[in-house]
């Protein structure tokens, strides 16, 4: 295992799309952990099923060692093959039962599935290192970041792959957007934005030049964008987004900024960004710039240059590229002939 990854406490690994290695990413993470490590795994809802519905091929399982800790739901425990020693039963409920603590006592094949937010996954994350738990591993749902967020995990790892697109050009591209929206810089604010007493319906927060505020009260990212036309001035300096940043919203900021005014946009974390590379473009180009509050430690990039439709690309060609787009070390765990 690398040694960035082993700096850090807790890890999620997410990936961009199914069949970019996610699951063969964390079983080669989990074999590379040293023996005396107690390893705590869990996952952020349930990802995928055992047999791939459109190409048919079995996904691969997780393979855990003995005395690993895992917080999973009450039907996929009884569908892992180790033998185990319940330790709670959480009242945390999901579709599959509720999710219970659960110690290995041999090696095997476990089934996951965990909470699907972040309160919840905060509280799995906690009592994992109460279980004495070394490393902590989240392994994440289908194109679902949050469990990445600087809330739940010291560092994240991203998976990538030739699913993505037929060629090493939208492969790269895709993911340099995704690594960029996830390594977004800090705002100068940021400590003062946390210091900000918001109620639960304030979605944002409009500060002025002369740093009066305005408190924006909404129920979702498309009320605000609805709401925020009326407080779009040119006395405008920073927006403070508690919530997501949609398409809708930016674009609502595109037509609305006064051209030669520079305005900040801050979100909490990259996790809370949903806006392609176009729009984010865009936003550039008109001075809109995007920050975070609260920076993700996102440590190593894998990539799968194999998808199950028939693309294969360059191995050392991709892994080049991404490198070079990224700045991440890019490693491909798979073998030119494997995917999953």
């Amino acid at each position: 295992m690398s040694k960035v990854i082993s700096n850090s406490r807790s890890t999620a690994i997410i990936g961009m799309d199914k069949n970019v290695g996610k699951t063969t990413v964390l079983n080669y993470i989990l074999s590379k952990t040293k023996g005396s490590d107690v390893l705590g795994l869990t996952s952020i809802g349930r990802d995928g099923e055992s047999v791939d519905r459109v190409t048919h091929t079995p996904k691969p399982k997780i393979y855990v060692k003995k005395d690993t800790i895992l917080a999973t739901a009450k039907i996929c425990m009884f569908q892992s093959d180790i033998t185990k020693e319940i330790l709670e039963s959480t009242g945390i409920n999901t579709p599959m039962g509720n999710i219970v603590f659960i110690r290995s006592k041999s090696d095997g094949y476990i089934d996951l599935a965990g909470p699907s937010t972040t309160s919840q996954m905060k509280e799995i994350v906690s009592k994992l290192k109460e279980y004495k738990a070394d490393q902590i591993y989240v392994d994440g749902a289908i194109s679902r970041m949050t469990q990445c967020s600087p809330a739940i995990v010291d560092s994240a790892v991203l998976c990538t792959g030739a699913v993505l697109g037929n060629n090493i050009k939208t492969v790269v591209e895709k993911t340099a957007h995704v690594v960029k929206m996830l390594s977004l810089p800090r705002h100068e604010l940021s400590d003062d934005l946390g210091k900000l007493e918001l109620l639960p319906s304030h979605r944002a927060v409009i500060i002025a030049n002369d740093q009066s505020k305005v408190f924006l009260e909404a129920q979702t990212s498309t009320e605000v964008a609805e709401k925020i036309d009326s407080f779009l001035d040119d006395k405008v300096e920073t927006i403070y987004i508690k919530g997501v940043l949609s398409e809708d919203l930016s674009k609502k900021l595109l037509s609305k900024k006064h051209k030669n005014k520079a305005i900040d946009v801050v979100v909490e974390d990259g996790t809370k960004i949903f806006i392609g590379i176009d729009v984010y473009n865009q936003m550039k180009r008109h001075l809109i710039n995007i920050y975070v509050q609260y920076h993700i430690n996102l440590k190593e990039l894998y990539y799968n240059p194999t998808s199950p439709t028939g693309a294969s690309l360059d191995d050392e060609d991709l892994r080049k590229a991404l490198q070079e787009s990224t700045g991440l070390n890019a490693i491909n765990v798979f073998g030119r002939d494997s995917y999953v």
